[in-house]
């Protein structure tokens, strides 16, 4: 678990794997200054970059949009998504040339700050202007991904890595979601096959050493990495460098594990840049003539957007503690939090981070002694509307959807946001019969402990605790249970909190973009430490 800390999420950006998002233009028209700035930035050296941007001159509509370009790119870098989304915005209006790359930003920055119906929008449009964009069908992936629909996630990545056999970024997406799937030894030999054919991939390096960790070969993983601080060195990325020894340092602090002859050490982290300065405020060229497309009929029906941090606050727990990980729901109020008892019982320390990315301290206030259930009270509120009414709370019926919202495998599929797996209620009674549990198909990894359970109306019908042991069961009776899961039910939730049910109340059913978004701020990680 020491390894989780120092994890970054499944998805690294293209920039961090050294494709950068927006490709340098071939013409003869770009200013020697902004391919300098742009080198700068894919080196990690936003500092150099933002003093080379702020001194150029937009002479046109066109050298305008690349400038703001890059300032999205820097602040999308340095964890401010909020703030790259004016300069995008900007980028999108100014110049014809730069449609796609502006647009591009707006959907990772979209995809960044949890929206995804917009991501999913802007990286549809940046593809109607160049279709071989792999970034945009990365984020369409990505947003795939956090809604459960794994399949056509993997489907679109395979697509890619056919057309791009070359590329670093859907060589360790496509190799993550394998893990999932198949295991991690499908992830590794898929990497392993990569890097022999590109052994200056660094992220893809990086990403076969957290995978070999996961899968318990630390020897293995060690040497991964402390290759691929190397190939970042060599790149000129001594962030990404940087971050790779922390890793090192926080799972090997004895220096046990290091590979023969290797140093590890990596050259000073880069100050935090400059901060670029705002987006411009004067008014935008009349260049452009193509209108925006109109949104959605039922956009007005949609969701206010969570108002998500630009940076996730980080957990208190220094680098390299080992914890235990589990999900819960924000409930009415926003002082408390449900989750399993087998998440917390035992543990010291509590701290919980929200979809949106704001963390508290929890004690333990009650436990079931009947039900795997806890209700956690935060030092403090989270803020208006991140919690879940009791109201809402209802019992499951045979063939409702079940969508679950958690944190699995934080290692793995990072920690900054949750996802979403879907499946339908299969029974309303769980293993034996048991009548307080219900049984789904949606899929439960370790970490979805706790983690509320939906219907497509938003209804919390109850909360994850487990899955069937399907190896199990074969190896002592020889029958083969497919993949079922349970989940403790609604009224039981209730009985708990000692709150009485209420008539179910009517309510349209939400697409799942438009569920991820309102459900976002209630759904948490819960780590704790001993």
């Amino acid at each position: 678990m020491a390894a989780q800390r120092a994890a970054i999420g499944i998805f690294i950006g293209l920039l961090a794997l050294g494709e950068p998002a927006i490709a340098a233009r071939a013409d003869n028209q770009t200013p020697p200054s902004i391919d300098l700035a742009r080198s700068l930035i894919e080196a990690e050296q936003f500092e150099k970059a933002v003093d080379v941007l702020k001194h150029l001159d937009a002479e046109d509509a066109s050298t305008s949009a690349r400038i703001d370009l890059l300032f999205g790119q820097i602040y999308l870098a340095i964890g401010k998504p909020a703030k790259a989304l004016g300069f995008f915005e900007d980028a999108s209006f100014a110049s014809l040339d730069n449609e796609a790359e502006a647009y591009l930003g707006l959907a990772e920055a979209d995809l960044a700050l949890g929206d995804l119906a917009k991501a999913r929008r802007n990286a549809s449009l940046a593809l109607k202007s160049d279709s071989d964009l792999i970034a945009a069908h990365l984020v369409l992936a990505r947003a795939d991904q956090r809604i459960g629909r794994t399949d056509l996630a993997t489907a679109r990545i395979r697509e890619l890595q056919r057309n791009r056999p070359d590329s670093e970024a859907v060589a360790v997406i496509l190799a993550r979601y394998r893990s999932e799937q198949d295991g991690p030894a499908a992830g590794i030999a898929d990497l392993r096959h990569f890097v022999g054919l590109y052994p200056t991939a660094a992220g893809a390096w990086d990403a076969l050493g957290q995978l070999l960790w996961i899968s318990g070969r630390k020897v293995d993983a060690v040497e991964a990495k402390a290759t691929a601080r190397q190939q970042y060195l060599e790149r000129g990325q001594n962030g990404r460098a940087a971050v790779v020894v922390a890793w090192l340092n926080a799972v090997d602090p004895q220096g046990r594990l290091k590979p023969r002859g290797a140093s590890l050490e990596a050259e000073p982290r880069p100050q935090p840049p400059v901060e670029p300065p705002a987006p411009r405020s004067s008014p935008r060229p009349s260049v452009k003539t193509v209108p925006l497309p109109p949104p959605p009929p039922n956009l007005s029906a949609r969701p206010t957007p969570a108002a998500v941090l630009s940076h996730p606050e980080p957990l208190p727990f220094a680098p390299g503690t080992p914890i235990m990980t589990g999900s819960g729901l924000v409930l009415e109020g926003g002082r408390q939090v449900l989750t399993n008892r087998h998440v917390v019982e035992g543990f010291s320390v509590i701290a919980v981070r929200n979809g949106t990315g704001h963390v508290r301290k929890a004690r333990v206030l009650r436990l079931s002694q009947v039900d795997d259930l806890a209700l956690l009270e935060l030092d403090r509120p989270f803020p208006e509307g991140a919690a879940m009414p009791l109201g809402d709370i209802v019992d499951p019926a045979p063939g409702r959807s079940a969508i679950v919202m958690g944190f699995p495998i934080i290692s793995l599929f990072g920690d900054e946001q949750p996802a979403l797996t879907e499946g339908i209620v299969a029974k309303t009674t769980g293993l034996a019969d048991d009548p307080n549990t219900f049984q789904m198909t949606a899929k439960l990894n370790k970490g979805n402990s706790g983690g509320p359970v939906f219907d497509r109306r938003g209804h919390l019908i109850g909360l994850a605790v487990g899955k069937v042991d399907s190896a199990g069961i074969y190896q002592k009776s020889g029958t083969l249970v497919e993949d079922m899961n349970l989940g403790i039910k609604g009224d039981r939730l209730l009985r708990f909190l000692d709150k009485p049910a209420a008539a179910e109340a009517a309510a349209p059913e939400m697409n799942l973009e438009d569920l991820y978004q309102q459900m976002l701020p209630r759904a948490v990680l819960i780590a704790a430490v001993k």
